[in-house]
């Protein structure tokens, strides 16, 4: 780690996909987003798109101002696009920077004895976002507030004081030409180590977008301030794949359970499941009769079961 930061000049970085996961996760810290380049393939961009489309265009006009009348969105895609599931949610640099900043790990006494007890990542939402002509900015915020994580106010990144900083983190896969003209997401840099109480309230003028081509994929800490931007075009159409994973002890913000049926559930592979939540947080959260939720979708395992201390 003491070499990388010789690698990168300030500002916000843009790696290629196959960049090494420490300089990624230095970065991260560092500065608290990051554009990878070429994460998900065109190929794969414009399937996952096919399979979201009808959804975008049958999308309800917001009633607030978070999401302009001219914003079309499509939601729980994990029951709408295998191949988003499988290359956006389970990209591996995704799932390898999910599981670096949200597992939790914690040793408690169960008796005489101690015991560790880890809480991995799971979904926290997923939506495709569709900035048209005259869509205006969205306020600056924090994803952080859905779950009420308070922050300190620190000069910099501490990997031992900091390791549940962070309660999650999103990645914004383009789906087309990305740049702030047509609404790209805008971000402040460095804001993920300020305090909630800090004032004055964040400053668009501090922003940059990140511009990205189809396929690459800014990466971002939920505590940084950022919101899709103004688009000020008049015939482009900004898409996005919205994708954000959580500890596992806390609430998810699209409820994965109740939003993709159960036979669309088992369609996917294991991995895919467990990390929409189908599995046990450590030592005992999401259990069905005490045992793993995984024998909901795997009756038939059920013979095999065994009731066991947490």
């Amino acid at each position: 780690m003491t070499i990388i930061p010789q690698k990168y000049g300030p500002g916000l970085q843009y790696v290629p996909s196959n960049a090494p996961i420490e300089d990624i996760l230095f970065l991260m810290k560092r500065d608290g987003g990051i554009v990878v380049k070429g994460l998900v393939s065109t190929e794969d961009i414009d399937k996952a798109h096919a399979d979201v489309r009808e959804a975008l265009d049958g999308d309800a006009e917001w009633n607030g101002d978070f999401f302009p009348k001219e914003t079309k969105r499509a939601s729980s895609l994990l029951a709408k696009s295998s191949t988003y599931a499988k290359t956006q949610v389970m990209n591996p640099v995704f799932q390898a920077v999910c599981a670096h900043f949200l597992t939790t790990r914690s040793t408690f006494w169960w008796g005489d004895k101690q015991k560790e007890s880890v809480s991995k990542p799971y979904i926290q939402s997923t939506t495709a976002i569709e900035i048209g002509p005259g869509g205006k900015a969205q306020p600056l915020h924090r994803d952080s507030y859905i779950n009420h994580n308070i922050l300190t106010e620190v000069s910099e990144w501490d990997d031992v004081r900091d390791r549940t900083r962070e309660c999650s983190l999103g990645m914004m896969a383009a789906g087309c030409k990305v740049t702030k003209q047509n609404g790209g997401t805008q971000f402040i840099p460095g804001s993920h180590l300020w305090s909630t109480e800090r004032g004055p309230s964040p400053n668009a003028k501090d922003c940059v977008t990140p511009e990205m081509d189809k396929g690459d994929a800014f990466i971002m800490l939920s505590s940084v301030y950022h919101g899709g931007g103004e688009n000020t075009t008049t015939d482009q159409y900004r898409l996005a794949f919205a994708t954000f994973a959580i500890r596992g002890y806390l609430r998810q913000e699209e409820n994965q359970y109740l939003a993709i049926p159960r036979e669309v559930v088992k369609e996917h592979d294991r991995e895919t499941q467990q990390f929409m939540g189908y599995y046990m947080s450590e030592p005992a959260c999401g259990y069905v009769e005490q045992l793993d939720p995984i024998y909901v979708l795997y009756p038939e395992l059920l013979k095999d079961a065994k009731l066991e201390d947490f």
